[in-house]
C-alpha cells in the first residue's frame, strides 16, 4: 500500500494516528488531533492508501484527541464521522475558555448533543444519509487533569509498566448480556447480537439528548491509546499489550497495530491513535 502523509513531525513524543480501510469498500473511520482530521478529499482517497499522521506536541491549553467510526449506508458512514471531528475542531476554540477538567467536559456535552442533533436530522430527511451513525471516544487534557467521553464501540486504554487497561466501555448488547450476567465472555461469541450498538450518534429521535459516558482517569505516565472496533474486534488485547511492549517507539507500535488488525480476509476499517503522557 501507499503511504499518505497527512501532516508530519518527525519527534515521535507527540500523538501519532494511522487510519486504514482494511477489506472495506468505503473509509468510514476519521480522527481528529488537536484540530487536524481527515477532510473529505483525504477521506476519499484513503480507498487505496494508508494514513500517517503526527501532531505538533502542545503544552498550553486544553487538548483533544478523538476517533469515530461512522456506519450507514454507502458513504453515509464517513460522512457521519466527519461531522464528528469537523463539530469538534470548530469547538476547539471555545474549549480554550474552560479552566478545568469537568468545565471542558460539560461544554463538550453539549457539543456531542448538537452533533447528534445534526445527525438525526441529515439522516431523517435525505435519503442517502439514512440511518447513519457513528461512534465516538474522546480524549481530553486540561492541564495535569484528564477525561475520556465515548459514545459506541470505540475505545481507550492505558498502557504503562506493561499494563493495558480498557478504560471505557461498549455501549453494545453484549456488554449489556455481560453487565446483566446473562452471558460469560466465553458464552459471548456465540450471540449473534453481541455488536448491536445501544448508544451511538445518530441516536434518539426530537427531544432527545444525547450525552457520553464520561470518565477521569488518575494518570502519570504512559500511553493512551484510542482506536475503532477495527482494532479491538481484530486484536485482543494481550496482542495489544505485546506490540506497545516490544515497539521501539510510537510509530513502529501504531504501523504494526494496523498491519495486524487489517491482514484479515474481513478487515474493518481500522484506526488507532497513542498519546505519550507525561507529568
Amino acid at each position: 500500500m501507499k503511504n499518505l502523509q497527512v501532516y508530519m513531525n518527525t519527534k515521535l513524543s507527540s500523538a501519532i494516528c494511522f487510519s486504514h480501510i482494511g477489506q472495506r469498500p468505503n473509509h468510514e473511520d476519521n480522527f481528529l488531533v488537536n484540530g487536524f482530521y481527515l477532510a473529505p478529499d483525504l477521506q476519499r482517497q484513503m480507498s487505496d492508501n494508508r494514513c500517517y499522521f503526527f501532531s505538533e506536541p502542545d503544552l498550553s491549553g486544553v487538548r483533544l484527541y478523538a476517533v469515530s467510526d461512522g456506519m450507514g449506508g454507502h458513504n453515509a458512514g464517513e460522512v457521519a464521522s466527519r461531522i464528528c471531528v469537523e463539530k469538534l475542531a470548530l469547538a476547539q476554540k471555545e474549549l480554550q475558555r474552560h479552566d478545568s477538567i469537568k468545565s471542558a467536559v460539560a461544554y463538550l456535552q453539549t457539543v456531542i448533543a448538537e452533533i447528534n442533533n445534526t445527525v438525526c436530522n441529515l439522516s431523517h430527511t435525505q435519503d442517502e444519509f439514512k440511518g447513519m451513525g457513528a461512534t465516538l471516544v474522546l480524549f481530553v487534557i486540561c492541564g495535569a487533569d484528564y477525561a475520556i467521553l465515548n459514545i459506541g464501540d470505540s475505545r481507550a486504554y492505558h498502557f504503562n509498566n506493561d499494563a493495558l487497561i480498557q478504560i471505557t466501555k461498549d455501549h453494545t448488547e453484549g456488554q449489556r448480556m455481560l453487565d446483566l450476567g446473562l452471558l460469560t465472555r466465553k458464552e459471548l461469541s456465540g450471540f449473534p447480537a453481541r455488536k448491536n450498538l445501544n448508544r451511538y450518534i445518530g441516536y434518539g429521535q426530537n427531544g432527545y439528548v444525547l450525552q457520553a459516558d464520561e470518565y477521569y482517569p488518575i494518570l502519570d505516565n504512559g500511553v493512551m491509546l484510542l482506536c475503532s472496533d477495527g482494532i479491538s474486534d481484530y486484536l485482543p488485547d494481550s496482542r495489544i499489550s505485546e506490540i506497545l511492549h516490544s515497539a521501539n517507539n510510537l510509530e513502529s507500535a501504531g504501523k504494526q497495530l494496523v498491519n495486524e488488525a487489517v491482514a484479515s480476509h474481513d478487515a474493518d476499517n481500522a484506526t488507532v491513535m497513542l498519546i505519550p503522557l507525561r507529568r
